[in-house]
C-alpha cells in the first residue's frame, strides 16, 4: 500500500492529526531486520534444588515444595524465629529431610552449575554438592540446579543474580516463588547477547593496566579479568547492554541484534515517518520489559513521539543516540523503569553528561537527549518538538562503534555551525589528547607499544612520535608505561574533525647512527641518557663503553671480535 492509500484509508475520526497518521505509517511499515537464528547459551536444569539459610525457614520452605521435589538443606545460621507457631508441624512434616550444617557459605554458578562451598567442623572448605551427589562427582558434573536463599544476606551480592537463584527475604508468597523456581527444570536456551573482540580491547598491553570501564558497570558480574583479558561468562549475560555502551574501543559490542541493524532500523522508521507528512519526530527508545507499560499509554503520548523497541535501554549508547539526530529525529527520550539496576541507570547519567557536551559543541540545546521516568512518558507534552529539515545524511551509518559516533557528531556539527573550541569532557569520558614534555621524552616508543588504538604512533623513517586525537580513548597505558613521566592525558574532545583527525607530529630528532656500519639505530637523546646512566658502570669503560654507539649487529661483533683474539677470554665463557 503506497502512503496515499494509506493515509486516504484513515477517517479524520480514526487519526488526531498527519503526525498521527504518520507515526500509524511508519511503525507498520518499517519491518526490523533482527537476526532469525540469532547464536544461543543453552542451560541444562534437573531441578536439584538448594535451601539455605536458617533451619526453620529453609523447612517451612520446604514443607511448601510442589508434589515430588526433594530439596537439599544447608543450615548456615541460626533459627530465625524460634517462637514461630507453627514451627513444631514444620519439623514433623519435614522430618525425613537431613539438614547439613557449614559456616561461612559461598555460592557461584548459574543455573544448572551451581556450586556451594563451606567450612566443616574441622575447618576444611568443602562442596556440598560432591557431598550430596558422590555419584556424580566422581565424574567432575557434582552441582545445583536451584537455589533458593533464605538466609538474612544474599549469597550472591548482586543487582542481577544469576538465572536460577533466588533470594526470599521474608515468607510472603514464599509457595508461589518456590513453584516458580522448582519450574525451571529442562533445558532451556536464551540469546548470546554480545560479540567479544579480544583485539581491540583496551584493558592491558604489556603488562600495563588500561580502560576498565565494563568491568564497573555490569549488574550480573558476568564480566572477569582472567590472565590479563577480559572475559564473558554467557551464562551469567543477562544482556544488559551497559558494557557494550561503556566500551570505548567497540571491543564489546551488543549482538541482539548488532549496532549497524539497529541504526538501519531508525533511518528507516525516521524516514517512512517524514514521507508519510509527519513533523518533528521524537524517537522514545523503550526496552521490552517496559514495552507493556509504554504500549497501554502510547494513546496518550504526543502524536510525534515514536517509540523503538531494543532489548535493553542501555544497548543504545551515545553514537546511537547522536546517530538518529543526524537521521533527522528531532530529539531522542529514554525511558528507564524503576527497575532499572543502579549501574545501568548510573551509566546511562553518565552518557548523557558526555552527550549534553557534544551536543552543546554541534550547536544543539542539550536537551535534545535526556532521560524519561515511565511516568513522564505518560504524561509527556510536546517538548522536544524542535523541528529539523530531515536526515542529514543520505544513508545510514556503518562501520565500528567510533566511526559511527563521530561521523553522526560531524554531521550535527557541520549542520549546525558547532563551535571550534575544544570541548571539556566528563573525567572518564574516551575522549582526548596527550601532553608531552618533549624534554624528558627519549623517544623509547613505551607509550607506542601499548597504544591499543595507534593513537600514539611511530612516525616510520625516522625517530619520532605522531598522534591522531580521535583514537584516543584515554586509557592512560601511555601515561603509566612512559618511565620519563614525559606524557600526560588530556580529557577534551576537539569538535573540528580535520584538527581531530590531523596526525599531529609531538616529537622528532635525528637518529643516532651506528659508528661501524653507519646505521640509524635509535634516536639521539636515548642514546645520551643511556651514557650519562651508565657513565660509571665498569663494563662500559674505555673501549666497550664504544659498543653504546653502535646497532644491535654491530655490538654482538665487536663483543666477539675481542674474544676471538684473546683465548684466556674463551675459557672463562
Amino acid at each position: 500500500m503506497s502512503i496515499e492509500q494509506y493515509n486516504s484509508s484513515l477517517s479524520p475520526a480514526s487519526a488526531a492529526g498527519s503526525n498521527e497518521r504518520a507515526r500509524a505509517y511508519a511503525l507498520r511499515h518499517t519491518v526490523k531486520t533482527d537476526n532469525l537464528i540469532p547464536a544461543t547459551v543453552s542451560y541444562q536444569s534437573q531441578g536439584r534444588l538448594l535451601l539455605v539459610g536458617p533451619e526453620d525457614r529453609i523447612r517451612r520452605a520446604a514443607s511448601l515444595l510442589p508434589q515430588g521435589a526433594v530439596p537439599t538443606l544447608l543450615v548456615s545460621e541460626q533459627v530465625h524465629d524460634a517462637g514461630a507457631a507453627d514451627l513444631e508441624a514444620i519439623f514433623a512434616a519435614t522430618a525425613s529431610l537431613e539438614a547439613l550444617t557449614l559456616r561461612e557459605p559461598a555460592l557461584k554458578g548459574y543455573l544448572g552449575q551451581f556450586q556451594l562451598t563451606g567450612l566443616n567442623g574441622q575447618g576444611e572448605r568443602i562442596s556440598l554438592a560432591e557431598l550430596c551427589f558422590p555419584a556424580q562427582a566422581a565424574g567432575g558434573h557434582a552441582s545445583f540446579d536451584l537455589v533458593a536463599d533464605l538466609g538474612a544476606t544474599p549469597l550472591f551480592a548482586l543487582e542481577r543474580p544469576p538465572v536460577g537463584y533466588q533470594y526470599l527475604a521474608d515468607d510472603a508468597g514464599l509457595a508461589e516463588q518456590l513453584g516458580e523456581l522448582c519450574a525451571l527444570t529442562g533445558v532451556f536456551d536464551k540469546p548470546r547477547y554480545f560479540r567479544l573482540d579480544p583485539e581491540a580491547c583496551a584493558f592491558t598491553a604489556r603488562g600495563v593496566p588500561g580502560c576498565s570501564r565494563c568491568l564497573d558497570v555490569c549488574p550480573t558480574d558476568a564480566l572477569k579479568p582472567i590472565n590479563g583479558r577480559i572475559q564473558i561468562d554467557p551464562h551469567l549475560c543477562q544482556g544488559f547492554g551497559s558494557c557494550a555502551s561503556a566500551c570505548p574501543t567497540g571491543a564489546i559490542a551488543y549482538h541482539q541484534p548488532d549496532a549497524n541493524t539497529s541504526g538501519d532500523y531508525l533511518f528507516r522508521l525516521l524516514k517512512h515517518y517524514r514521507e508519510a507528512g509527519g513533523e518533528h519526530p521524537v524517537l522514545l527508545i523503550a526496552g521490552e520489559s517496559e514495552r507493556s507499560d509504554v504500549e497501554a499509554s502510547l494513546a496518550a503520548l504526543p502524536s510525534h513521539w515514536l517509540p523503538v523497541w531494543v532489548e535493553e535501554v542501555a544497548s543504545f549508547g551515545l553514537e546511537s543516540w547522536l546517530a538518529a539526530l543526524a537521521y533527522g529525529a528531532s530529539a531522542v527520550r529514554i525511558a528507564l523503569g524503576d527497575d532499572t539496576p543502579a549501574s545501568v541507570r548510573a551509566l546511562v547519567e553518565r552518557e548523557l553528561a558526555s552527550a549534553a557536551v557534544l551536543l552543546a559543541g554541534a550547536g544543539l540545546s542539550e536537551d535534545r537527549i535526556a532521560i524519561h521516568s515511565l511516568q513522564a512518558v505518560v504524561q509527556a507534552s510536546d517538548q522536544g518538538a524542535a523541528n529539523v529539515a530531515g536526515s542529514l545524511l543520505d544513508k545510514p551509518l556503518k562501520g565500528e562503534k567510533r566511526e559511527t559516533l563521530f561521523a553522526a557528531f560531524d554531521a550535527l556539527w557541520q549542520a549546525n555551525e558547532g563551535g571550534r573550541e575544544p570541548l571539556a569532557v566528563p573525567h572518564g569520558a574516551p575522549y582526548g589528547a596527550v601532553a608531552l614534555k618533549e624534554a624528558d621524552c627519549t623517544l623509547c616508543m613505551g607509550c607506542v607499544a601499548v597504544c591499543p588504538t595507534r593513537a600514539l604512533h611511530a612516525v616510520g623513517h625516522e625517530p619520532g612520535l605522531n598522534f591522531i586525537e580521535q583514537d584516543c580513548i584515554q586509557c592512560g597505558m601511555c601515561e603509566k608505561a612512559c618511565p620519563e613521566q614525559a606524557i600526560a592525558l588530556v580529557p577534551r574532545l576537539q569538535p573540528v574533525p580535520e584538527a581531530r583527525r590531523a596526525v599531529q607530529h609531538l616529537k622528532a630528532e635525528e637518529p643516532a647512527c651506528c659508528i661501524r656500519c653507519g646505521k640509524p639505530f635509535a634516536p639521539a637523546s636515548l642514546i645520551r641518557r643511556i651514557q650519562q646512566k651508565l657513565a660509571g658502570h665498569s663494563h662500559f669503560q674505555n673501549e666497550a663503553a664504544k659498543r653504546l654507539l653502535m646497532c644491535e649487529d654491530c655490538r654482538v661483533k665487536d663483543v666477539f671480535e675481542a674474544m676471538a683474539a684473546d683465548p684466556v677470554a674463551q675459557l672463562k665463557l
